[in-house]
């Protein structure tokens, strides 16, 4: 009824039936879906308009187009370390494209990170980089080369053990300000959330929204809950994350890491199932990577 009512009563319906109010703003459809109808086909990860954040990883980012900007993602798995590694790589990844990046990290140091992201962008392992005269000279080149890069690359670090969700959300708007920043990584949400008082749930509400009004994409990492299952090594699921059901109803985006070798010796324990738990517009899948831990970092299988 309302639909013939203002066809009829023509543009000043709505004034009308508001009692004098503007009347909000409508646009018909066309103009939007010429504009889908020109995404279709594209390339959407763009390092240089940073629409969308790439993982780094092939496959992932061919099916999901990365992560998009004002969009929040948990990332999750029986093994902390494998949900921190994989973060990591992302925020690697991000940060080597040119685009902005900020890590808060409060259980690792910042040198710890400076070592974990230079073994993985070098392939010099770890306890090499770590050993009193253990790099050869190729190896000290490429390190020396990597650190130079470093010096411009837009990646930036906190690695306060007590940091709060409004000193957090202070600094990103300052480099929001500042640098552009596309990219904010949490790792350990629920340190973070009890550093700042706050349940679990009201810190990935006031996340998400905060994703939204910076226009970031931000992604952290989240426990599963203690229990058989995790003793078990099960494929894990949405309902076993920690707070599933804050994590359903805030998060546009759930990824779970699990290796099934490390329960299984029938499976080499770096084989990585990349579970797609959640996404906006894709059902549940799976992505094969290996996990690298003598350079800290995954790839694609």
């Amino acid at each position: 009824m309302n639909h013939i009512i203002t066809q009829h009563m023509g543009g000043n319906a709505s004034a009308d039936a508001h009692g004098g109010e503007d009347p909000c703003d409508l646009n018909p459809i066309y103009p939007a879906m010429l504009q889908v109808m020109e995404l279709m086909g594209k390339q959407r990860i763009n390092p240089a308009d940073g629409n969308y954040v790439p993982s780094g990883f092939k496959e992932y980012d061919k099916r999901t187009n990365g992560f998009a900007r004002r969009t929040l993602t948990i990332i999750s798995g029986w093994t902390l370390a494998d949900s921190r590694n994989l973060q990591l790589d992302i925020v690697r990844h991000a940060a080597v494209s040119g685009l902005p990046s900020a890590i808060f990290c409060p259980r690792l140091s910042g040198c710890e990170i400076a070592v974990r992201i230079m073994s993985a962008e070098t392939d010099v392992p770890m306890k090499v980089l770590l050993a009193d005269g253990g790099l050869d000279e190729d190896e000290r080149g490429l390190c020396d080369a990597f650190c130079s890069l470093c010096e411009h690359m837009p990646l930036y670090v906190n690695s306060e053990r007590s940091i709060t969700l409004d000193s957090i959300m202070n600094a990103c708007r300052r480099l929001k300000r500042t640098v552009d920043l596309k990219l904010v990584a949490l790792h350990r949400i629920d340190v973070i959330a009890d550093n700042s008082g706050c349940e679990l749930g009201k810190v990935l509400d006031r996340l998400a929204l905060f994703a939204d009004e910076i226009d970031i994409a931000v992604i952290v990492t989240s426990e599963m809950e203690r229990g058989r299952v995790r003793i078990d090594g099960r494929r894990p699921l949405l309902f076993h994350l920690r707070n599933s059901d804050s994590v359903c109803q805030y998060a546009d985006t759930v990824l779970i890491a699990h290796r099934p070798g490390l329960y299984n010796d029938k499976t080499d324990p770096n084989e990585t199932e990349l579970i797609l738990a959640k996404h906006p517009w894709l059902s549940p899948c799976t992505f094969n990577l290996m996990l690298k831990p003598e350079y800290s970092k995954f790839t694609d299988q």
